[in-house]
């Protein structure tokens, strides 16, 4: 990071929180979060606590968010009792935190609390599985061959959500889409995705598969689509060659921090597009475009639009651009 963003960042807090810990009450949800985040990866991670700590109390209806990304800081500064303990609070309304991956287990050894937690969460996943929705055009013909989207929803989401969002006059007249939803649940109504996840990676093969195989499907025109970490989820699978995909279109999407050249080497040299709409104010808006930058330096081929003042959400104008992607990664 520059010294000038540097600046920037702490000027940022600075205006924030005063030095009793005091917040600028008018900032929204969205505005504490990606500050807070923005803070605690540059280390100012006492100034990520006190944000993120105002943010569960003033914003009760962003419990999940709120609660997923304190348990992650309290255990990265070793305050695992208070994780342990706002993890305990969740589980209690139906929240699930991805407890039993290797980051958290080798964060917590030989923790009795935490493996308490982690077992009863363990013990409820293991009867979840992956959903799906199929949407067809509104004049579907079985005899024509159509351009599919798997669309990925955000965490904190859901089918019903997503088909809101995830709308485009283009999906109704000549795409087959395919909702999915995660089997691990964020909120007693919504759920989220985790990385390196086998049983996402085994029964979502089981999804494209019947889909491809019972449906006309143009295997030339299969794109992935996906919010934030549904993005991410889309970007793993394209990047490691497990499905043939032939572009992406994501929003505000969290690129896998383990890409290698070779993998973006792969994506150009098969022709694969991408398409990424975001905010400028969106927090994983760094790395988006550094990905996008080694794409574009290998020839590959890229969109992005930036929405002046937007942070991690969807732009007014998404149905839009979603079309105009849409179709230029099928032409």
């Amino acid at each position: 990071m520059t010294k000038k963003a540097i600046l920037l960042q702490f000027l940022i807090i600075t205006l924030m929180t005063n030095c009793f810990g005091q917040i600028d009450t008018s900032l929204t949800y969205e505005e504490l979060e990606t500050s807070a985040i923005r803070a605690f990866r540059n280390n100012n991670t006492d100034s990520a606590i006190i944000i993120m700590e105002y943010a569960y109390k003033k914003f009760p209806d962003e419990f999940a968010r709120t609660t997923e990304l304190l348990g992650y800081i309290y255990t990265r500064t070793n305050n695992l009792s208070k994780a342990i303990e706002i993890w305990r609070t969740g589980m209690d309304k139906g929240y699930m935190y991805d407890l039993n991956n290797p980051y958290y287990q080798d964060y917590y050894k030989d923790n009795a609390d935490f493996d308490a937690l982690a077992q009863i969460e363990k013990n409820s996943l293991d009867t979840m599985h992956l959903k799906h929705e199929i949407v067809l055009p509104t004049e579907y013909d079985n005899k024509k061959m159509y351009p599919i989207l798997f669309v990925f929803h955000g965490n904190n989401r859901n089918i019903e959500k997503s088909k809101t969002s995830w709308n485009a006059p283009i999906m109704n007249k000549e795409f087959i889409t395919v909702f999915l939803q995660s089997y691990i649940p964020s909120s007693p109504t919504d759920f989220k995705w985790v990385s390196k996840d086998e049983k996402i990676k085994r029964e979502f093969t089981e999804i494209y598969n019947h889909v491809l195989n019972d449906y006309p499907v143009d295997e030339a025109r299969i794109i992935f689509a996906g919010m934030s970490a549904g993005g991410k989820k889309a970007m793993d699978f394209t990047l490691n060659n497990y499905f043939p995909v032939s572009g992406l279109v994501l929003n505000c999407p969290v690129p896998p921090q383990d890409i290698t050249d070779e993998m973006i080497r792969h994506f150009v040299v098969t022709n694969k597009k991408i398409g990424i709409i975001t905010g400028e104010n969106d927090f994983a808006l760094e790395n988006q475009k550094s990905f996008m930058s080694k794409i574009d330096s290998l020839g590959g081929q890229t969109r992005i639009t930036v929405t002046e003042g937007l942070g991690h959400s969807f732009a007014e104008n998404f149905s839009e651009i979603l079309d105009e992607y849409l179709k230029w990664v099928i032409e």
